[in-house]
């Protein structure tokens, strides 16, 4: 996919659990083309939510792209049962504690014949990512502090550091998608696209409302 073209990513954090097969049906069914799955540990951030068999269960319910994002101490450790799972894109935190390291950790992704991305936490400056960016095929800016969903957009202390990130991108000709995750409705959604993004991760605001297929397509109108 183009690393410019504006997509919605539905995040399964905020499903209904109990019904997790039709949930994901819902999403496909409503247009989505790429899953975002945020997996947390309860000790890199403040909250628990799945692992690798939750992935799995998902990649046997679906055959679309799944964005599995680890928030979670030793992602190495951890890797090949994310690989193994189905999870097409796996995405690490430079903040994160490693037994081996960050670029270690990438290469073995991209190794494994998947896709492999950076995150960093709303506090975190652009330049603790400039070690990887000709690694990587995605850069994650959280636009909210990472743990739970519902919180606000963090505008002004995201949105310069995503746009640091889009002209250094543009400037040395890489690649890479941009993509944001935290409070993004179609009000937040165009400030994001506006400074960069293009991957749109919606929780609360795509499997929240009722009619899924209406807000998936409002919120691409708001980036189109």
């Amino acid at each position: 996919m183009d690393h410019t073209a504006p997509l919605i990513l539905p995040s399964l954090l905020a499903s209904d659990w109990s019904n997790i097969g039709a949930e994901v049906k819902r999403a496909e069914d409503a247009g989505a083309r790429w899953l975002h799955l945020d997996v947390m540990d309860g000790a890199f951030v403040d909250n628990i939510s799945f692992g690798p068999q939750m992935v799995q269960v998902v990649r046997k319910c679906t055959d679309m792209y799944l964005d599995a994002h680890l928030m979670i101490h030793r992602p190495d450790h951890y890797l090949d049962r994310f690989i193994k799972a189905g999870a097409q894109n796996i995405t690490i935190h430079v903040e994160a504690r490693y037994d081996t390291s960050v670029a270690e950790t990438l290469r073995r992704i991209r190794a494994a014949g998947r896709h492999c991305g950076i995150a960093l936490h709303p506090s975190t400056p652009f330049e603790a990512a400039l070690p990887y960016v000709n690694d990587i095929d995605l850069l994650l800016v959280m636009t909210v502090v990472p743990g739970f969903g519902g919180q606000a957009f963090m505008e002004k202390e995201t949105m310069p550091k995503l746009a640091a990130a889009r002209d250094h991108r543009d400037k040395h000709g890489l690649k890479f998608h941009l993509e944001v995750d935290g409070g993004i409705y179609t009000t937040t959604a165009p400030i994001a696209k506006q400074h960069g993004a293009n991957l749109f991760v919606c929780g609360t605001s795509s499997f929240g409302p009722p009619d899924m297929r209406q807000s998936m397509s409002e919120l691409a109108a708001s980036v189109a």
